[in-house]
Formats: C-alpha cells, structure tokens, sequence
C-alpha cells in the first residue's frame, strides 16, 4: 500500500478563489478624477466625439432612456476606477442634459426616463381587470362557518400572558 504525498489539509480554503486583497481592484485604490469637473470634462470629451455621438444616437433612438445610459457609462468609470461613486452621481444630470442636446440637434425622438409612466394604465389591463370584477360579482359568497375559540399558546415559548 503507497502512501500518498499529498495532505488533504494542503488545498484551498472553500470561497478563497472570490477574494482578493485589499487594493487589488481597481475601485479600491484612489480614483484618477476627484472633482466633478474632471469628470465632466472626460465624459463630454468622448460623447461629443464623432464616432461616439453616432453611436450614441443610435442608442438613443432605440428608446433606451438617457438616464439608464448615463447611470451605465458612470458606473462603468466608478468599476475602472477613474472616479467615485458620488461623482458619478454629481455628473450624471449633466450627461443626460449633453445628450438630450444632442438627440433634439440630430432630430432623433428620446426618452429621458424621469417620466412617470404609470399614469395611464394600459387598455388591456383594463379590460382583464373588469372582466375578473365581473366574474367576482357572479360568484356566491362561501357560508360563514361556525367560530370556534383558539387555542391558548401552552409550552416554553408562549407569551405569559397566554398561560
């Protein structure tokens, strides 16, 4: 009978793989923009951008709202570490306002995504709505059945009151 070289006690640990060290990414070490400014200035530098304004429009013109678009690109910079979160909340409205400029320039329809949709609710919504109503109302109402008193909670755990 071999002996095995190996110790079953000389393997990972369980979950050691999903850690990393401190500072190992990029969102944990110091960011390369710290005023909003910088910010502004390194995303309007790329939206305005011939290449990139084409493909922006044509992401807008699919309905895709101008908030989830600037919500996407600044925690995309946040996750590579050019800036903090709070920036990226601070450059937002002004990255919605460059491309809602740039949509109404181009004669491209968007939606900005602060609409509140809900107002008016959908026809067939309505329509299934009433019709469950209306079944509602033809069904009988089950009979009331006789009360009969609970129980008093018994054991360690009842309240003492219930005792």
């Amino acid at each position: 009978m071999a002996f095995r070289e190996t110790s079953d006690f000389d393997m990972p640990i369980p979950g050691m793989a999903m850690t990393h060290e401190l500072g190992a990414r990029p969102w944990q070490s110091p960011p390369q923009m710290n005023t909003v400014e910088e910010g502004i200035d390194f995303y309007i530098s790329r939206l305005v951008d011939k290449k990139m304004a084409g493909r922006l429009l044509d992401i807008i013109e699919t309905g895709v709202p101008l908030t989830a678009i600037a919500e996407t690109l600044t925690l995309g910079g946040v996750m590579q570490g050019l800036h903090t979160i709070d920036v990226a909340v601070l450059v937002n409205p002004v990255l919605v306002e460059l491309m809602e400029g740039l949509a109404k320039n181009a004669d491209v329809p968007y939606t900005v995504g602060d609409e509140d949709e809900t107002t008016e609710p959908d026809p067939a919504l309505l329509k299934k709505a009433m019709a469950m109503m209306g079944e509602a109302e033809e069904t009988p109402e089950p009979e009331e059945k006789d009360e009969t008193p609970e129980e008093e909670p018994k054991g360690l755990m009842a309240r003492r009151g219930a005792m």
